[in-house]
């Protein structure tokens, strides 16, 4: 997701619009607004807490008194620092998450109080340098809304929502100058045929309120199009790429090995391809390294089924992915499910050729089967490894045509290609999120006009 929407930032950025990237994180560093210098036009990263950590927060009314600051020699109370500042001091409840937090300044004043009210109540109060009120939130959303009027203003502006857990949140926000999107990253499917997955069916059942919402694949949205019916205005924008000069390629003698470049988590399943490639080691045919890059929760446990083969090879994380894809032959990916696949067409991008799953979303719609990649029975380790096997053997002219189609195709997600995807997307969602807005003021209005009838009608004769 990171990805995606750091690429999202930059095309939109190179365009010559301004982006501001929002983050909620309340652990994030007290600092201000950072913007890239070598950018001409910027990408800035803002987080909430710094709003009232510089000041910007405008005064209210009607303001409780500040509570008490918190005390670390308090039973239950911590302090969270980062680089020798302390950020928060927090008082934890019996489940161990916080119950109540003061977010601080640099200087170690408070500048924002969270206090939980009764059982589920909660207050936020904005304090000055000398610690007085400023202005006082009942709810969290509450509190985000203040801030993107405050970041709005009067002009006009597209909040695109990338995060499933600030999405219930963006639903919500309802500006007439601001249109906003859903961006659906992973994959909506639950346990039953049609069913969403439970992390995401309260926003799945809210996709009206935005004026659009925005997946990966044509073949993802046709499906939540089935689940949601018609009113939704869903659509699809596939991730761009870049393609590696391929005067930096190497030669197709030169390319050797398989590559796997994934979180070492249960949902990656890189524990077939390591199974696939112990497969093809057992024949008599040629010894394929596994280079492995990527960190996660199984990364001993992945280890541990390969110690015994020292062509299979862990090289934790890598900050240069598409040179590891550019030297290797194929690259493996298991996943249990994918939004789009993203890798799969930086491969392609680097002329290494994929070998993946066929499962929903994303491979079947970029690999055709034996003219750029392979796809495999979901799954099935053994035609994973007979795949492998096929690569290995297949004669080098043709291997080496099937790394221009596979080119070929990632050329189809150009920068210039998907800006122009973007644009069109933010345009159909702004009209359609200025109709709705009309739609909604002449209902208000005519409710008013209703009740003005009534009222009269029912009004005594003097």
């Amino acid at each position: 997701m990171t990805t995606a929407l750091l690429d999202r930032s930059r095309l939109f950025a190179e365009a010559g619009t301004p982006v501001d990237l929002l983050t909620l994180d309340d652990r994030a560093f007290p600092l201000p607004p950072v913007t890239d210098p070598d950018a001409t036009t910027p990408v800035t990263i803002r987080n909430l807490y710094d709003w009232p950590r510089t000041g910007g927060v405008h005064p209210g009314t009607g303001l409780p008194d500040a509570p008490p600051a918190l005390d670390p020699a308090d039973d239950g109370v911590i302090i969270d620092e980062a680089n020798d500042v302390i950020l928060r001091r927090l008082r934890l409840g019996v489940d161990g998450k916080p119950v109540d937090i003061d977010h601080l300044r640099p200087d170690g004043t408070i500048a924002l109080s969270e206090r939980r009210v009764g059982a589920r109540g909660r207050l936020l109060l904005a304090r000055d340098a000398d610690g007085r009120p400023v202005r006082a939130w009942r709810r969290r959303y509450d509190f985000y809304a203040d801030w993107l009027d405050h970041l709005v203003g009067d002009g006009e502006a597209f909040l695109i929502v990338d995060s499933k857990t600030v999405a219930p949140f963006a639903a919500g926000y309802r500006r007439r100058r601001v249109t906003t999107v859903h961006v659906i990253h992973g994959s909506h499917r639950g346990p039953k045929p049609g069913s969403v997955r439970a992390s995401r069916q309260a926003v799945f059942s809210r996709l009206t309120d935005f004026d659009a919402v925005a997946f990966a694949t044509d073949a993802q949205a046709a499906d939540v199009r089935a689940i949601v019916g018609p009113r939704p205005f869903l659509t699809s924008v596939a991730h761009p790429v870049s393609l590696i000069d391929a005067a930096t390629l190497p030669t197709e003698a030169a390319r050797t090995g398989a590559v796997v470049i994934a979180r070492l988590e249960a949902i990656k399943r890189v524990e077939d391809a390591v199974a696939a490639m112990r497969l093809v080691h057992s024949d008599d045919g040629p010894r394929v390294s596994l280079d492995i890059y990527g960190t996660g929760s199984r990364a001993a446990e992945l280890a541990v089924l390969a110690e015994d083969d020292d062509a299979i090879r862990f090289h934790g994380h890598t900050d240069e992915p598409a040179a590891a894809m550019a030297t290797a032959s194929v690259l493996l990916l298991t996943s249990r499910s994918e939004a789009f696949g993203l890798v799969l067409l930086e491969a392609m991008a680097a002329g290494c050729l994929p070998i993946a799953y066929d499962i929903a979303y994303g491979p079947g719609e970029l690999i055709r089967h034996g003219e750029n990649g392979w796809l495999v029975a979901d799954g099935d380790v053994g035609a994973l490894a007979d795949a492998v096997r096929a690569a290995v053997e297949l004669d080098p002219a043709r291997r080496g045509a099937m790394r221009e189609n596979a080119r070929a195709t990632a050329s189809e997600y150009s920068d210039a290609r998907i800006r122009r995807r973007w644009a069109s997307i933010l345009r159909a969602a702004r009209r359609r999120g200025r109709t709705r807005g009309g739609l909604r003021r002449l209902s208000a209005a005519a409710r008013r006009v209703v009740g003005d009838v009534r009222r009269r009608l029912h009004r005594p004769a003097r």
